[in-house]
């Protein structure tokens, strides 16, 4: 698909009806009404406004009109209503605020006011110069330095955000990209429409200039447009829509051949954004009061009923608030201070959950930045969310399960619980946080489990189940609950008392609570003082007013009976390799040491937990595990959780300590597939052959791959055919399809594992 052909369409304002024409080069507007049965919608760019006289019964009259390109929806038709109504604008920050009324989409009725339109999201939107054409600066203007000077101007004749891009003398090496480079630091998918909005001048004319966007390897493109180029300022619109799979892309305006030693080109006002953003204002919307379902935050994800949506809220006079009060920002979230029910969120240790299948700890930070985040396969993955004893006394309750997620590629996961479906979901390439509502089901013998399916691999933080249908901010929990219904309050830091900045009562950065006048002290360690140290103690001694316990005074059997008994384990927690495709790991071998803290075990052994579940017994028997990354246990995994148990006086002590296999390399690894003769087997006669191509970055590395690591599968409106087509295991880079292969209508997946 290349270059998107829109159609421009002059609107005008007839003579006699006192309308005037207040729109502008570059305003986004749209139409919107209900026409019996159906809507009747347009959404288009503004290229040109004017007046023009035209011929009525009274004389000659002049007639505004605007032209627009229709970049989505209904043709705009003689005898149709034709209020088009500014909703931003692509470069004017001064028009890009409008009030949104409606009671016919969808979540209606409701009053957005909403801002940034096409602009909120940009892909590029340089305010500066300077740029370098190999990397990724969308807010600079980017060009070839060996060919051309660049001047960055903030404004001139009232066209703001200027680069002047001037030839020099270097002579054009052979099929030289010269000109215009602007790297995109977001992957775009397919199929995507990118609206490319610009002010251009030359020092002379120029013709079929060429704008392209294609991979920023400069490997594939998408598509071109031309343009025209004056000597005077005029406006761009360019609309080119993607065509192949996700990456990172480019835009060039390729200047090559065109300019000589001191001729010069100008483009202003530059603006990339999707298509996808202007027509939608889930991105733009600043404040909704109505309906506020389908709305998107970043904190509380997809809201949901009627109420008040707001960015910035002032209050003055009375405010009252019943229910529950928490304070959290982009980076703390729920997690700096909350006033309400003290156990909200009833998941079991969100911070670090529980998986009976593997999932991988990775480095991404979690959007509540507390926890962790993991890595979840493709297939079934199990999520371990409360005891059975809970599941039992809350057995039937309506409970909503929220989490945070975001794919390598969008995709449709599947939620199950008590061996039902509980519902579907789609998740997106970026955080965002979903939510579904559920019922809880006792099954008896099992924990709570929740089980998300997905055709992909995708990332999960910050799990929360909470009674009701609607998520709340998140509430992180470790693995002890406080199952109360009563009001509380928690705070990150400060105090208690007093004043904000000096309480009564101190909450310190290091965990230590004490008093203003330094009366008591607790500190995070457990050591401490009352009465200004007249009651002091530490972990060796208990002083009270000269009077001092020491360890020494304690006999024998009595220090015996008060030391602590526990297990750890210490060693190297990651195998690394430079590649998941290099077989060599960093470093050969892990000793795990474990100790026990004040007893000699009367028995050891080591386990590993396998990938059904259960405990297996490592071979070993001493205080040290040796592991390598061959090891058995592994199973083909990347993650491995080993056990040691120390038995004393018929009593067992254990310690657990997970290693895990990671990969220090590039791993943006994708997938795309071709066909040699189309994907089309007319009257189920013929056949065609699929070749898998791995991508590293913009690097093939299929060679590299062996075959069996290639499976192919197949999905259709025949779930028994597909069992019996996908049991005998089909590998290898390419798959033949003949009609046999195919009833009406069949998807043929190829996963790789590397």
């Amino acid at each position: 698909m290349p270059k998107y052909n829109y159609y421009r369409y002059k609107i005008r304002i007839a003579p006699d009806s006192e309308k005037r024409q207040g729109l502008a080069q570059g305003d986004i507007v749209r139409r919107q009404y209900a026409d019996k049965n159906r809507t009747i919608y347009s959404l288009m760019v503004v290229l040109e406004t004017g007046e023009e006289h035209i011929e009525t019964p009274e004389g000659i009259s002049l007639s505004p009109y605007f032209v627009g390109a229709l970049l989505d929806g209904d043709e705009p038709r003689d005898g149709e209503l034709l209020d088009f109504v500014r909703v931003s604008n692509l470069f004017d920050e001064n028009r890009s605020g409008a009030l949104y009324l409606t009671s016919s989409d969808s979540e209606a009725p409701y009053m957005d006011a909403i801002d940034g339109v096409g602009t909120a999201s940009s892909l590029c939107r340089p305010t500066a110069g300077g740029g370098s054409e190999d990397a990724k600066e969308p807010e600079r203007y980017c060009c070839t330095a060996a060919y051309f000077t660049s001047e960055y101007k903030p404004e001139e004749d009232g066209i703001r955000r200027i680069l002047r891009m001037t030839r020099n003398a270097a002579v054009e090496e052979p099929d030289a990209k010269v000109g215009l480079v602007q790297n995109l630091t977001t992957k775009i998918g397919h199929p995507q429409r990118v609206v490319i909005s610009y002010w251009t001048r030359a020092s002379k004319a120029l013709t079929g200039v060429p704008l392209v966007m294609g991979y920023t390897g400069d490997d594939k493109v998408d598509g071109q447009d031309t343009v025209e180029v004056s000597t005077q300022w005029q406006y761009k619109l360019s609309v080119i829509t993607t065509d192949y799979p996700e990456d990172y892309r480019t835009i060039r305006l390729d200047l090559a051949g065109l300019l000589d030693a001191g001729d010069w080109l100008e483009v202003a006002e530059l603006n990339i954004c999707l298509l996808s953003d202007i027509a939608s204002f889930s991105k733009a919307t600043r404040v909704r009061v109505g309906r506020i379902s389908g709305v998107v935050d970043p904190l509380f994800g997809v809201l949901d009923g009627y109420g008040a949506y707001f960015q910035n809220l002032y209050a003055t006079k009375n405010v009252s608030i019943a229910g529950t009060l928490t304070a959290g920002d982009q980076d703390g979230f729920a997690s700096t201070f909350y006033v309400g029910r003290i156990h909200r969120n009833c998941f079991l240790n969100s911070l670090q959950p529980t998986f009976t299948t593997w999932a991988i700890p990775g480095a991404v930070k979690p959007p509540a930045g507390i926890g962790k985040a993991y890595l979840l396969p493709i297939g079934t993955t199990t999520l371990e969310c409360q005891s059975e004893p809970w599941a039992l006394a809350h057995n039937g309750g309506q409970y909503c399960f929220s989490f945070w997620a975001y794919g390598t590629t969008a995709q449709t996961i599947t939620l199950e619980h008590g061996g039902e479906t509980v519902g579907t979901l789609d998740i997106g390439t970026r955080w965002e946080r979903h939510h579904l509502n559920l019922r809880i089901a006792h099954l008896a013998g099992e924990p709570l489990r929740i089980h998300l399916s997905g055709s992909a691999t995708f990332i999960f933080a910050s799990p929360q189940l909470e009674k009701g249908c609607k998520p709340t901010l998140y509430q992180p929990t470790d693995a002890v609950l406080n199952e109360t219904d009563e009001y509380g309050a928690w705070f990150a830091r400060g105090g208690i008392g007093g004043t904000i900045q000096n309480p009564l009562l101190r909450l310190d950065e290091d965990g230590s609570i004490r008093s203003a006048g330094g009366s008591f002290v607790i500190n995070a360690d457990g050591t401490g003082y009352f009465a200004g140290g007249r009651f002091k103690w530490t972990q060796d001694a208990i002083e009270l007013r000269g009077v001092t316990l020491r360890w020494e005074d304690f006999d024998e059997e009595a220090q015996k009976a008060l030391l602590p008994i526990s297990v750890s384990i210490s060693g190297t927690d990651t195998f690394h390799y430079s590649d998941a495709l290099d077989p060599v790991a960093q470093p050969a071998s892990i000793t795990l040491i474990a100790t026990e803290q004040n007893f000699i075990a009367e028995a050891r052994h080591w386990e590993y937990l396998s990938s059904d579940g259960v405990w297996k017994d490592a071979e070993s028997h001493a205080t040290t595990l040796t592991l390598t990354p061959d090891f058995h246990a592994w199973e083909e995994r990347d993650v491995l959780t080993l056990r040691y148990t120390a038995t004393y006086q018929q009593k067992e002590y254990t310690g657990t300590f997970t290693v895990t296999k990671q990969y220090d390399g590039e791993s943006a690894y994708s997938i795309y597939i071709q066909t040699d003769k189309g994907t089309v087997l007319q009257n189920g006669i013929g056949e065609t052959t699929l070749s898998a191509h791995v991508m590293r970055g913009a690097e093939e590395v299929t060679e590299l791959i062996s075959d069996e690591r290639f499976l192919w599968t197949r999905m259709s409106d025949d779930p028994d055919g597909d069992v019996l087509w996908n049991t005998p295991e089909r590998r290898g880079r390419t798959l033949t399809i003949t009609g046999g292969d195919v009833s009406r209508k069949a998807v043929f997946n190829c996963e790789v594992k590397l």
